[in-house]
């Protein structure tokens, strides 16, 4: 019998992204029944792109669906003056010969894509792959939340067949793209508002637990003595995040988090994340200054009726040696 938990995996496919698809596929825990892709990290033909380019480098290009889907937020962009409000951190920079580097290249370094994606819109496939499925699928939107709130709103009813939903998104009382919002939930408030609006159980992997369990140059190096195409990419990947990162000034000793990475981690082994708390929380979307936070309410401790669990803290080790053992499996 296949024990295997069913996930969905919602994708803006750039660095981290790409080292949470290898970690799924490859550790050989779950099973990946499709992949779905929206804007975010860069404009979605990148993501969709990005995303085949690093299935096929695992050889399953043609094994796992890809589906492109939202190529920009439900409404966040129809308001004028919005992003006044809320000013955006960069994520651009200049490396040290004063070349442009980004946190996101616009294609990953890697062979381009023979596959193709699927001609079904991603909340199609969403829809009717859950409705469809003899098993409760998990979904893991590991991007702006778009393609999963679009579903939510075209048929509320897959709820009833959803496990749970896995964000790497949010963050209390700290944020990275503006003073308190996480990137993911800020390009995306309403979706994610509507997901846990929805009451189906939700995971919040956020800013608080990924950068509790920081990577360092040891750890890429670590990844690239593996000997494999895999083990390379990762590396090559966390070294940009990190010259970046101390480009722009965000780290002074090289430390970063491989954010969406850890959202997948927590589905194939919980107890990667060591402090979680159920506590009821909501969404800023009212496009002032607090606009995409993730409103947490702490007032009565923890609340066993909360549909939303939020993560604080992670085990390192635990964390870096589960995507080792995932990419020493690729061939």
């Amino acid at each position: 019998m296949d024990t295997k938990k069913k996930v969905i995996l919602d994708v803006d496919t750039g660095s981290d992204d790409a080292i949470a698809i290898m970690l799924a596929v490859l550790s050989g825990k779950l099973d990946v029944v499709g992949i779905t892709v929206t804007q975010g990290n860069k404009p979605l033909p990148n993501c969709v792109e990005n995303t085949l380019r690093v299935l096929d480098l695992m050889g399953v290009g043609d094994k796992i669906p890809v589906c492109p889907g939202c190529p920009a937020p439900m409404v966040r962009t129809l308001t004028p003056g919005r992003y006044a409000n809320n000013p955006e951190n960069q994520v651009q920079a200049h490396n040290k010969k004063g070349e442009p580097i980004d946190l996101h290249p616009a294609y990953l370094p890697a062979p381009p894509a023979h596959s193709k994606p699927q001609n079904m819109h991603a909340c199609t496939f969403l829809v009717e792959t859950i409705k469809q499925s003899k098993e409760k699928i998990t979904i893991i939107p590991v991007g702006p939340a778009t393609n999963v709130g679009m579903a939510f709103r075209m048929d509320p009813t897959i709820a009833d067949n959803v496990e749970e939903v896995v964000f790497m998104g949010g963050s209390v009382d700290k944020g990275n793209i503006t003073p308190v919002g996480e990137a993911n939930f800020v390009h995306d408030p309403e979706a994610v508002k509507i997901i846990i609006d929805s009451g189906v159980k939700c995971r919040i992997i956020g800013l608080n637990a990924t950068h509790s369990a920081e990577f360092y140059r040891e750890d890429a190096d670590a990844y690239l003595a593996i000997g494999n195409a895999a083990g390379k990419l990762a590396h090559d990947l966390m070294y940009n995040r990190i010259e970046v990162g101390e480009a722009l000034g965000w780290t002074q000793d090289g430390g970063d988090a491989l954010h969406d990475a850890l959202a997948v981690a927590s589905v194939i082994d919980p107890t990667v994340i060591t402090d979680l708390r159920q506590e009821p929380c909501d969404m800023d979307i009212n496009g002032g200054a607090g606009d995409g936070q993730l409103i947490v309410d702490h007032r009565g401790g923890q609340d066993p009726n909360a549909n939303t669990f939020v993560a604080y803290k992670a085990d390192k080790k635990k964390f870096f040696q589960m995507i080792y053992d995932a990419l020493k499996n690729q061939k």
